[in-house]
């Protein structure tokens, strides 16, 4: 999951909402959400779109992290984020190494191609356990710009077409890496909201992020020992958990999150 830019996730509301209030919440995260120059908060530098792969041969079992920003750890001022700490606990019980393949501003697609690649099937084969965070980077960039053009596809026709290729991308990285590892544990991370006291707009993302994690949890429920972790309850008016951005966690975030972790690896 990237830094905020000027698109945010943004999903099917329910039915009485409407279309009128869809629009408005887009709105309204296109104004909250926009930096004030240069480069979009949410998209990577260039250096941070390749990930540093570790030597194909490692001693002791193996936790492979595998995602976007998130599973990086950005936003934690000490640099260690979910895995750091998932790693130090793990450590207790015996040897254990870690590759950790995040990649700032990553899509569904570019975790999928990452998932797909030799080395990367054969970091997976000997992992004893693997933790995966996609999707918030689909959602964000899904809505469209407050100054696209007029002929653009409506929020809700993105917003259709990225739910369609989250879900396959989903799917086949769920898939590729059950093929790899027929046992390892496969923890999903859910999403949260950290825009929730932001304006009446924003707050109608509640229902948003919310029926994102229903998609990732039933796409989830069709594979072995593939468990969906959930954030949302975490950051939850809780902005002091935030980092300095008000969109990644910080280092007590993340700390919570390696604890919910833990709590379902065994």
């Amino acid at each position: 999951m990237a830094a905020p830019s000027s698109r945010f996730w943004l999903w099917r509301l329910p039915a009485a909402v409407g279309v009128a209030a869809t629009l408005l919440f887009a709105a309204g995260f296109v104004l909250a959400l926009r930096g004030a120059v240069g480069r979009p908060l949410g998209a990577a530098p260039p250096e941070a779109r390749a990930a540093a792969l570790p030597p194909p041969h490692v001693k002791g079992r193996l936790l492979l992290v595998l995602g976007d920003s998130l599973a990086r750890g950005t936003g934690d001022e000490s640099g260690r984020g979910f895995a750091g700490d998932v790693l130090d606990a793990l450590r207790k019980r015996g040897d254990v190494e870690i590759a950790n393949l995040g990649i700032n501003g990553a899509e569904s697609d570019e975790v999928r191609e990452l998932s797909e690649k030799p080395n990367v099937r054969s970091l997976a084969s000997s992992a004893a356990w693997i933790l995966v965070s996609v999707g918030g980077n689909d959602l964000s960039h899904a809505v469209p710009r407050a100054d696209a053009s007029s002929r653009a596809p409506s929020p809700l026709e993105n917003v259709a077409r990225a739910r369609d290729a989250y879900a396959d991308n989903l799917r086949a990285i769920l898939a590729g890496l059950r093929e790899a590892s027929p046992n390892a544990p496969i923890r999903l991370l859910g999403l949260y909201d950290p825009f929730e006291q932001a304006t009446a707009s924003t707050r109608l993302g509640r229902s948003v992020i919310l029926n994102w994690n229903a998609v990732a949890q039933e796409t989830a429920l069709s594979f072995p020992n593939v468990v969906v972790v959930p954030t949302f309850d975490l950051f939850e008016g809780r902005e002091d958990r935030l980092a300095i951005d008000h969109f990644h966690p910080n280092r007590a975030g993340y700390g919570l999150i390696a604890a919910r972790f833990l709590q379902v690896l065994d």
